[in-house]
């Protein structure tokens, strides 16, 4: 097995200054709303069409109360494991949240840093946590009980 590398010397490359890695040098095009609207066979009026024939599918398919009975057992402060993975840590957040989608969410900030985020998602805020220890996951992914902070260091007995 051979491996060729290949170093792009010309100055005046494309590769020069990050132009085929950096999408933010890439001059975008624009098209104002009013004359997208005005075009025919695009996305937004496929859409409109389907929805005229029929109007259910507009209709959110998950309810606002999806999995409140499960949120019900689950309280702000509750230590907990989330399934899949046996991460552990401690709820911050129980509700609906704006910026998801429709149902109950719990907000776990995990003990250790395997999170997505900091309890903030999509701009807004539902709780504080350290950087990478925050999670929203569904109440069903979430058990709440006696589950302490793992050692990592500590060694399993066989």
């Amino acid at each position: 097995m051979y491996r060729i590398h290949i170093v792009d010397m010309d100055p005046s490359s494309m590769t020069a200054g990050g132009w085929l890695e950096d999408t933010s040098l890439v001059e975008k095009y624009h098209i104002s709303e009013e004359s997208y609207g005005k075009l025919d066979g695009t996305f937004r009026k496929f859409k409109e069409r389907l929805i005229s024939q029929d109007p259910s599918i507009a209709q959110p398919k998950i309810s606002e109360d999806y999995m409140q009975d499960l949120a019900a057992n689950i309280k702000v402060g509750d230590r907990c494991e989330v399934d899949p993975g046996g991460k552990r840590g401690v709820v911050m957040f129980v509700g609906r949240a704006e910026t998801l989608p429709p149902g109950f969410w719990v907000g776990v900030q995990y003990d250790e840093p395997v999170g997505k985020h900091d309890g903030m998602v999509k701009g807004k805020r539902y709780f504080s946590c350290p950087p990478l220890q925050g999670a929203m996951l569904r109440p069903d992914k979430v058990k709440v009980g006696d589950y302490p902070e793992q050692d990592p260091f500590e060694e399993e007995e066989i």
